[in-house]
């Protein structure tokens, strides 16, 4: 859609302002019934101001140590930047099954980060189910590049990739609201890790 209405999406946010209010009432909005630039700057909106970028149920995110993180005089300025920095890549929208076997190679390396165990709803419903864990274990199984997977260290994890190479390393969680507590996380691979 920015390709061929970067102005009119530009546009769209003259005279906006950042505010719970409106934050709370795009929220509320069918995006069916939105034109394309309309409901690109509805999804823009909500997901520069999130808390966390959550796209499931998302809740307004502020701080009193900095301004907002969608400086509406800076749009352009920051889609060039991000235009830029994917000049150079290959976006695929496929099932993670199929990208996978479109791409595996003995040179493949993937990177999988898929929902943290009990959070597969996270990013929206059907996205990705606890079935999926299992799944891709086995997809995995038979590859002929190599993975780094991580996820979070509970044991339904380990069991499900207990075949592969686990080594856990200690997280901080930056979005949490009060604290940002160290958690433990797994680097899973089928390959020995440096």
């Amino acid at each position: 859609m920015l390709q061929h209405h970067l102005e009119e999406f530009i546009r769209y946010f003259k005279w906006s302002l950042v505010s719970r209010d409106e934050f709370e009432r795009l929220c509320l909005v069918d995006p069916d019934t939105l034109t394309d630039i309309q409901r690109a700057a509805r999804f823009y909106y909500l997901q520069k101001l999130s808390f966390g970028g959550r796209i499931a149920s998302p809740t307004f995110g502020t701080a009193t140590t900095r301004p907002p993180r969608l400086n509406l005089l800076r749009i352009e300025e920051e889609l060039s930047a991000a235009h830029l920095r994917l000049a150079r890549v290959t976006i695929e929208h496929l099932p993670y099954e199929t990208l996978i076997a479109c791409y595996d190679r003995p040179s493949t390396f993937f990177y999988l980060d898929p929902p943290y165990w009990g959070c597969e709803d996270y990013y929206g419903k059907s996205f990705f189910s606890r079935a999926d864990f299992a799944q891709l274990a086995d997809q995995l199984r038979g590859i002929a590049g190599m993975f780094i997977l991580s996820l979070n260290d509970v044991p339904e994890v380990r069991d499900v990739f207990r075949e592969f190479r686990i080594r856990v390393v200690q997280c901080t969680y930056s979005c949490s609201r009060t604290t940002r507590p160290k958690v433990g996380e797994v680097l899973i691979s089928n390959f020995v890790l440096p």
